[in-house]
């Protein structure tokens, strides 16, 4: 069972990070909303230059992945807080689908692929996207999945439609949601 009892360590945590987005993210929001991409892009990494010398980059991550290693309930308790702002997700660390996917790749990548693709991605220096939605398929149900994943020698084959792919624009590289084994 769930232990949602505040410590004073999650509250301390509230506290900072409740200032950082009074001073720095909250009056940004409209000088984003009004800057060209590349004024867009500068503030951002200096809003998360000033989120990673606080500590507080990447919540969702254990600290071996370059997280803050809070666990569970004290990230929910933070993301109260940060669901107040569009500006505070990429802020932090932990916008989607790029949170997501670094969860993916460091429960399930291979050591090259954390190095690749892990590293990058947590640091903020490059973006992902996800790609599950099917056409053929009704909503995201991934049990009803028609894109297949076969092994040819030391490589993976995938076919099949996808659409709908969540960061699409921007990204470096992809999380492919595909059947790899029908019997399973």
């Amino acid at each position: 069972m769930a232990d949602f009892t505040m410590t004073p360590e999650i509250k301390k945590l509230r506290a900072d990070v409740r200032a950082f987005m009074d001073e720095f993210v909250y009056p940004n929001e409209d000088v984003i909303e009004e800057a060209s991409d590349e004024q867009a892009k500068e503030l951002i990494k200096d809003l998360q230059a000033r989120t990673k010398k606080m500590g507080y980059w990447a919540p969702h991550l254990p600290k071996e992945a370059g997280g803050m290693g809070i666990g569970f309930m004290p990230y929910v308790y933070m993301n109260e807080i940060l669901g107040r702002s569009f500006l505070a997700p990429i802020t932090f660390g932990a916008q989607a689908p790029d949170s997501g996917n670094a969860e993916i790749l460091w429960q399930f990548g291979t050591d090259e692929q954390k190095e690749q693709w892990l590293k990058p991605l947590v640091n903020g220096d490059i973006r992902s996207c996800f790609s599950m939605t099917e056409p053929e398929v009704p909503g995201s149900d991934p049990t009803t999945l028609q894109t297949r994943a076969v092994r040819d020698g030391d490589d993976w084959v995938i076919n099949g439609h996808k659409w709908f792919t969540s960061g699409a624009i921007g990204a470096t590289f992809a999380i492919v949601m595909c059947v790899s084994d029908p019997e399973a």
